[in-house]
């Protein structure tokens, strides 16, 4: 029997997977910490990767309910048509096991701690980590053309309008630099595809509780406030 400890956990702005990306890459602007722990914290472990630009990080889909069955439903097809769970990236695997491609922005080593800087993610706060490898064009790449079904469909982005005191809020609470990230993770429409036209939701991020719906294209911003769940990211 294999057994796989992990190496660290990630400190993300999302306490809940509502909200996250549903693939690395889709908001650049996003920003998590791997920290590393016990001996994989040393600075030995970490030699080299200051010359990398990017990272493959193998990580645990901590919070996905046990899967049974082939196929998966996959949000991008609206999750109306079902698939095969190995041709899609859903957190419903067999071995709820993920990868992700992550940018480096920066590494911080002390000792007895690690922390590696990220961009780009699609991580839950408190996701453990198994392995981190670097990603290396000449090897990742493909040498010959590259498909997969959903090439050819569009992932459109909604315009995201902020109304009422949403704004004066985010001022007020002295998060407006904030606003343009917020942008990024609401315009990917995080809600269920079977959510009502005028539902109000609410996502927990960066320690902000923010208030939300749905119209026709757009995404509008109610209200923000604080929230005691989320933990927010430097």
């Amino acid at each position: 029997m294999l057994e796989i400890i992990p190496i660290g956990h990630i400190h993300s702005a999302f306490p809940e997977k509502f909200g996250v990306p549903k693939q690395p890459g889709l908001a650049p602007g996003l920003k998590a910490i791997i920290e590393l722990q016990g001996e994989w914290a040393h600075e030995t472990c970490l030699k080299g990767i200051e010359e990398c630009s990017h990272i493959w990080v193998l990580f645990h889909f901590h919070l996905s309910e046990p899967f049974k069955g082939g196929t998966v439903r996959p949000p991008i097809l609206g999750g109306e048509k079902r698939m095969g769970v190995f041709s899609t990236r859903s957190p419903h695997r067999p071995n709820p096991i993920g990868l992700s491609l992550v940018k480096i922005e920066k590494i911080l080593v002390k000792p007895g701690a690690a922390q590696i800087h990220v961009s780009g993610h699609d991580f839950v706060n408190g996701t453990p980590v198994f392995d981190i490898k670097p990603y290396v064009a000449s090897y990742d790449e493909p040498q010959t053309p590259s498909h997969h079904w959903s090439d050819a469909i569009v992932q459109e982005q909604l315009e995201v309008v902020w109304r009422g005191n949403a704004v004066i809020s985010l001022e007020k609470l002295s998060r407006l630099e904030e606003k343009p990230i917020i942008d990024q993770v609401l315009r990917l429409d995080p809600r269920p595809r079977n959510s009502k036209k005028d539902s109000l939701f609410g996502l927990s991020f960066a320690g902000l509780n923010i208030s939300f719906r749905g119209e026709d294209d757009l995404i509008i911003i109610e209200d923000i406030t604080l929230s005691e769940t989320s933990p927010k990211i430097k």
